[in-house]
């Protein structure tokens, strides 16, 4: 029960006449805001119209039952009245929005004093609703989170109110994987509290709850119980900004060659590489039981850090950035304060004592050339990782995996990046060899409560090695990459690339967009995002066919125009008018009817 509510005589509501509700549409119409939550562009959402949301709540009456109750475009006016949006300008703290006019009004439904049908609103989840206890006033149109957004930056200023404790929802349509969002799973922050007066709304904690692709928004209150003598409502008018996440950089193509001229003992590197969903994949996991190895592949996903502890890349100091990022394997039960704090699909296996952990591999091979010394080949940089038991694994083509821990124990710990030089590594062969990163964390599962079995690792190194002195072999190689069907339809979806294009060396050619916002590609197949120029980039490694090594290509780009369908000459629209415009077309066709009637008595 709210104290500061008094028993009174109902509420009177003015009606509304046709042309005021009239202009009314058409402002709420015109106030629907875009759905894509972009980087660098506030999306602004408010409460500017009933019909925009709808409500987990029942009626009293049909409290089992269906349709849930109508979410009604009503202010309450009551002893302790909800504040009057009329007027009231943004605060200093709400963004883009400081200083402009308020936009929305209060959503509710209404109360049984008023006439109104009573509505239960401490929610039962067995009946639909998304919290037991509360009820929630539901966004119908999703926001669209972009593929280049940074979700730890996602933040929500502006003003509003809530009658009472207002959190807010946030419910990914797809969960990391691509997994369904069948479980209903929801994130809930604390947002806005009070009616009486505005209130600010400010959260910037990076962990909303939003993910790529659809979301859809609530704003969950505590209620009083019924609807029967007291409203429950909320009004809010905010914007959501995010930071873009810059692409990771492709790994290095160069083989570790040395130059020609060089001397014995000269050390020559390749790098620096650095950990990125994009180019490392997961494999030689611990089987579900944690009994054996199994190569076998699952996903790797960016940026996930637990509880907030992992140590940041963009908090490092001046001259110590890097592009690498955590890959993880994420959690089936994150913490509170996990980012992204979202369930992760479940990892059948990951890493047990005395089966060489997980590794996670670098898709991009080291291509190690005629001149160096293979006794000598180390990697170089910096390292984090959770949890521990951390090694490097070499396996060269076409040979069998190195899994040699000894004296290669790479720095545990995750709070910290930490420069490290292995001792010299074995496994490597002339040629192409994948290697890897092997954490070890006592478990075969990522579903401990609250993120705990968590594994992820950092990286940005070098890979170096000594030369022999022997003068470099190796042979250069071009790509032939032709110009692509052009233009398309974005509604036509997905496409090949055509036609592909091939490296002298007969190697296969990787491709990678250039502009992740326009489309994105995987394989030789293009996904387009947005009107735009797609540009495509071709790229080959270098490597080894027989017994010949290839340096990397140049590599070659070429675009795609993505452009909506072609227009259609439309129909002319038929204006709208305003109140002053109705008022004009009715005197304009009463005298049109006195002239008629004029001219028929004179006939």
């Amino acid at each position: 029960m709210k104290n500061a509510r008094i028993t009174g005589a109902p509420t009177l509501h003015k009606a509304v006449g046709p042309i005021t509700v009239t202009v009314l549409g058409l402002f709420a119409m015109g106030a629907v805001q875009a759905a894509t939550l972009a980087c660098g562009a506030p999306l602004r959402v408010s409460t500017t119209a009933a019909s925009g949301w709808t409500s987990d709540a029942k009626y009293v009456t049909d409290p089992g039952g269906n349709p849930m109750a109508t979410v009604l475009d009503k202010r309450w006016t009551g002893l302790g009245t909800y504040f009057d949006p009329t007027g009231v300008t943004h605060g200093t703290g709400a963004g883009t929005l400081a200083g402009q006019p308020l936009q929305g009004h209060w959503l509710s439904f209404g109360t049984g004093g008023d006439g109104d049908p009573v509505v239960n609103v401490t929610g039962d989840t067995a009946n639909g609703a998304w919290t037991a206890g509360r009820v929630a006033f539901i966004r119908t149109e999703p926001i669209t989170v972009a593929s280049d957004v940074d979700l730890a930056s996602i933040k929500i200023v502006g003003t509003g109110g809530a009658d009472f404790d207002g959190r807010l929802l946030v419910k990914p349509t797809t969960l990391p994987g691509g997994v369904s969002n069948t479980t209903n799973w929801f994130k809930s922050t604390a947002m806005i509290n009070g009616w009486t007066s505005p209130q600010a709304i400010n959260m910037d904690d990076g962990n909303l709850g939003f993910y790529y692709g659809d979301n859809t928004i609530a704003i969950s209150l505590d209620g009083d119980g019924t609807t029967a003598t007291w409203p429950t409502g909320m009004m809010l008018d905010m914007e959501i900004t995010a930071d873009c996440l810059t692409p990771p950089p492709p790994q290095p193509t160069a083989a570790l060659i040395c130059p020609a001229g060089n001397t014995a003992g000269q050390t020559v590197r390749v790098g620096p590489f650095t950990t990125n969903a994009r180019d490392w994949k997961w494999t030689w996991r611990t089987n579900a039981a944690g009994t054996a190895l199994e190569n076998v592949e699952q996903p790797l996903f960016d940026d996930y850090s637990w509880a907030g502890a992992y140590v940041k890349p963009s908090s490092l100091p001046a001259g110590q950035e890097t592009n690498a990022r955590w890959i993880s394997s994420g959690t089936t039960n994150p913490a509170a304060s996990d980012v992204p704090g979202l369930p992760y699909p479940a990892a059948s296996g990951q890493a047990k004592a005395g089966y060489h952990a997980s590794v996670f591999v670098m898709n991009q091979p080291i291509n190690v050339g005629n001149n160096v010394d293979l006794a000598s080949i180390k990697l170089d940089g910096r390292f984090a990782f959770d949890d521990y038991g951390n090694s490097v694994f070499v396996q060269p083509a076409g040979g069998a995996p190195v899994f040699d821990n000894a004296s290669l124990y790479l720095p545990n710990g995750y709070g910290s990046f930490q420069a490290t030089t292995t001792p010299a590594i074995p496994g490597f062969s002339r040629g192409q060899n994948t290697i890897g990163l092997m954490l070890d964390g006592l478990q075969a599962t990522n579903d401990c409560a609250n993120g705990v079995c968590a594994m992820a690792a950092m990286a940005d190194f070098y890979v170096t090695a000594a030369c022999t002195g022997e003068p470099p072999v190796a042979t250069d190689q071009t790509i032939t990459f032709p110009a692509q069907t052009s233009p398309r339809r974005i509604a036509d979806g997905a496409f090949p690339l055509n036609p592909v294009a091939t490296a002298s060396s007969t190697l296969p050619v990787t491709y990678t967009s250039l502009t992740p916002a326009v489309c994105t590609v995987s394989g030789t197949t293009i996904t387009p995002v947005a009107v735009g120029e797609c540009q495509i980039a071709a790229d080959q490694g270098g490597g080894t066919v027989g017994s010949t090594i290839y340096n990397a290509a140049a590599r070659v780009v070429q675009s795609v125009t993505l452009q909506t369908a072609p227009v259609v000459s439309p129909a002319t629209p038929v204006p709208t008018l305003g109140a002053a415009g109705l008022a004009l077309l009715g005197l304009l066709s009463a005298g049109l009817g006195g002239l008629a009637l004029r001219r028929r008595q004179r006939i």
